[in-house]
């Protein structure tokens, strides 16, 4: 899963600095578009102790984001909150030298629900309402890396050697690390390779859900339900990247030693969707549910900027050993359309037992980018999507036990995402292993704990060249929920 390519973004924004912002616009790449429509870890620690195989089940306020149907099962009112805490660990090898390796971790606490379920008096059948907030998505990651790259620099990425240098002042010669043959027209950029690179990533942020819902009964044990959601959010990449060149590797006036660049993205994320779900129900035995998610029209309006500085083991004619730092900053305006995502989910009660399963269905090739104020290709990129991507079917499971009445309930299950990229190896799709407990807090409070563990593998490219860190992601995420019915 080349999830959130970073790291390529950010050598096109480097040559965006010092008048190419005409050139190259603020380069929004498939990855961007594809953090916006992952489905993120899910809401309630019930959910989550059972795999999030809850579109079959759905029977507290977090029906609203699983398959709003379910709000009809609510005979009581219902208030309900939960914190979550996700902690990723990121263990990555640079250009596949397992001496050169790296392990990073990051970490973030977030509300993750907070709402309010209603029951309408009614003479038959039942009406519900909710409304309120959860956590959709979390971007919490980060990653470091360092590593002699004998073959390649970000430089030739700014200034080719032996290239036609275009109409505009590349930010390699600001930083004096190529130079223009007057006669040719050409680049002479020599520093290419015999370079330790290093660096270090973190993104931040997350996508949240303001949502308003309800469901009916249409027949005995048959529901239907909406879910109408706001979606607010925010995404901050930062990253510190550094060349090092030894003393005598290159000839002065390039003998380089040491190259560093700070880069940022700080983005402002909106949109709305919309969830229709049905929910059957053969009482204290089976439920059967479909959900459908409508595509999410998100704006994303960014700033971002670039910091560069130069250092040289040889002084210049007039003294100078470092030049910079040259910095630059610019904003973007696109809108991202996201695929459909259907969801179908079964559950069967046996004894104490519930058992529980999910699919959902998502054609990524439907991703697409539709407005820009900048010269974004965006025939070219919708175009890249389709080649890039493909459907995915992810599955969940999960089993709830309450044995001998006794108020506790213990859960545990599994989570299978596909990775949405055509010709990915099966160690890139995410799998996750649940766990989860219930405490029953008197008549009306219940307390739930849920834990999950999950693994895949990734990489990421620093530039447009031979500089690649391959990382194992180990995740642990938990969630607590209070509910209390009144």
């Amino acid at each position: 899963m080349k999830f959130s390519q970073k790291m390529l973004r950010m050598s096109i924004l480097i040559a965006v600095m010092m008048g190419l912002c005409q050139q190259y616009g603020s380069a929004q790449y498939k990855e961007d578009a594809l953090r916006l429509g992952a489905q993120g870890f899910g809401v309630g620690a019930r959910a989550l102790g059972m795999g999030n195989a809850y579109t079959g089940v759905a029977s507290d306020f977090s029906a609203l984001y699983w398959n709003p149907a379910g709000l009809a099962q609510a005979r009581y009112g219902e208030f309900s909150f939960g914190l979550s805490y996700l902690n990723n660990k990121d263990h990555g090898t640079f250009n596949q030298n397992p001496n050169a390796t790296d392990q990073y971790t990051s970490s973030a606490t977030n509300l993750n629900t907070l709402g309010l379920v209603f029951p309408a008096p009614v003479r038959r059948g039942s009406l519900v309402f909710a409304f309120g907030y959860n956590r959709q998505s979390n971007f919490t990651s980060g990653m470091g890396f360092e590593g002699f790259n004998p073959v390649s620099s970000v430089i030739q990425t700014w200034a080719p050697n032996g290239t036609r240098y275009p109409d505009d002042k590349s930010l390699a010669e600001y930083l004096e690390l190529a130079d223009i043959d007057t006669t040719t027209g050409l680049f002479i950029s020599p520093i290419n390779g015999n370079v330790t690179q290093n660096g270090e990533a973190i993104e931040k942020g997350g996508l949240n859900n303001w949502s308003l819902g309800g469901a009916v009964d249409l027949a005995k044990n048959l529901s239907v339900g909406v879910t109408l959601t706001y979606v607010a959010g925010s995404y901050r990449y930062d990253r510190n990247y550094h060349e090092q060149a030894a003393r005598g590797a290159y000839a002065s006036p390039f003998d380089m030693q040491e190259l560093v660049t700070d880069e940022f993205i700080d983005g402002d994320i909106d949109g709305f969707n919309a969830k229709f779900g049905l929910l059957y129900r053969a009482p204290d035995w089976f439920r059967f549910g479909i959900a459908a998610k409508t595509p999410t029209s998100f704006t994303v309006k960014e700033k971002f900027g670039t910091t560069a500085t130069s250092f040289f083991w040889t002084p210049d004619p007039d003294g100078y050993s470092s030049y910079g730092p040259f910095d630059d900053q610019g904003s973007d305006e696109y809108t991202v359309h996201t695929p459909w995502v259907f969801s179908a989910g079964a559950s069967l009660m046996i004894w104490h037992l519930v058992l529980s399963g999910d699919v959902d269905y998502t054609d990524w090739t439907e991703l697409e980018f539709t407005e820009a104020n900048s010269d974004l290709d965006i025939q070219g990129l919708n175009r890249e999507i389709r080649n890039a991507f493909r459907p995915t079917l992810n599955v969940r499971g999960g089993a709830e036990l309450e044995p001998f009445d006794l108020g506790v309930r213990f859960r545990a299950g599994f989570i299978y995402n596909q990775s949405p990229y055509v010709g990915d190896p099966k160690s890139y799709d995410q799998k996750y292993l649940t766990a989860g407990l219930g405490l029953e807090l008197g008549e009306s409070t219940m307390l739930d704990a849920g834990y999950a563990y999950g693994w895949w593998d990734t990489y990421r490219v620093n530039y447009d060249g031979p500089s690649r860190v391959d990382e194992k992601i180990k995740t642990n995420n938990f969630i607590l929920t209070l509910t209390h019915r009144f």
